[in-house]
């Protein structure tokens, strides 16, 4: 599957991916709700908070500040999709 959402790496790109998904947020996981993910992304979610992250960052860090991203990035779209799928139907 292509990604279209892919960055050209710049030479501040690993800089700035460990800014924004590589930090601690202070997020326990006991306060939040269970998500079930497949085995190959919990996988990969685990060997990238694991090696890249320190010691620093937990898989609930991690996910938060995915997440978190994603909605900045896309939350006007999603409010729009929303919004439409909302319409009455009369």
């Amino acid at each position: 599957m292509e990604n279209l959402f892919k960055k050209k790496k710049q030479p501040d790109f690993i800089g700035q991916y460990k800014y924004i998904f590589l930090q601690p947020t202070g997020f326990l996981a006991k306060n939040g709700k269970s998500v079930y993910n497949n085995e190959e992304f919990h996988q990969n979610i685990s060997r990238i908070v694991f090696m890249l992250g320190d010691g620093k960052i937990t898989i609930s860090d991690y996910l938060y500040n995915v997440l978190k991203q994603h909605f900045q990035d896309f939350g006007e779209d999603i409010k729009t999709l929303h919004n439409e799928k909302q319409k009455p139907i009369i």
